[in-house]
């Protein structure tokens, strides 16, 4: 029962000893394409949008993220406890840039910010998981507990934050199939029937 209660009192003060959030890494980037129509903007963002490494298929915009964590294991007393840890989130954003945005007419331009908006705000939406992603790595470190094996604690570490990460994976994917890769929020750059 004692050991037990040394236990627990380890584990609460590492949790407030470890406290620490992620270092986020963002970039923005584009790639150019260029066009005076919708049907050229359209062939240009197929022959020239960036490729999904899971899929092999082009996409309007792309946000890639990877996730790495480090930590530093101590001793105190009889147990192993998280005393220190780091979590880097990488973030890429790609999306289209018009370069012949200025030279066109009113109406495609406004038809292009339409586009743009929504697919920013698409690619946001993939932000928002890698971060959440990011948060959920760092607040298991920071809360993982104490056991008397090292061995057991860098096991059970190296379980459960890959875990977390495959469940924000697969919450990404979901959101692409959800809004079919942004459609449902708006990211179309096609001409519209007539009602």
């Amino acid at each position: 029962m004692h050991l037990l209660r040394l236990t627990i009192l380890i584990s609460l003060l590492a949790m407030v000893h470890a406290t620490a959030s992620p270092t986020v890494k963002r970039r923005d980037e584009t790639y150019d394409v260029t066009g005076s129509s919708l049907r050229e903007l359209r062939q240009m963002i197929d022959r020239n949008g960036p490729v999904n490494k899971d899929d092999g298929k082009r996409y309007d915009g792309l946000t890639q993220w990877s996730l790495t964590w480090d930590y530093q294991l101590k001793r105190r007393g009889k147990v192993w406890i998280v005393s220190g840890r780091t979590v880097l989130l990488d973030i890429k954003v790609l999306t289209p840039r018009w370069t012949d945005f200025q030279n066109t007419p009113g109406a495609l331009r406004t038809q292009w910010r339409i586009y743009r908006s929504n697919l920013l705000r698409h690619e946001e939406g993939h932000v928002k998981i890698a971060l959440r992603a990011a948060r959920a790595v760092d607040k298991y470190l920071g809360v993982c507990g104490a056991s008397s094996s090292l061995d057991k604690l860098k096991i059970d570490i190296q379980k459960n934050t890959t875990a977390l990460l495959k469940q924000y994976r697969k919450i990404d994917q979901d959101y692409d199939q959800r809004t079919h890769h942004g459609t449902t929020q708006g990211v179309s750059l096609k001409r519209r029937s007539a009602d």
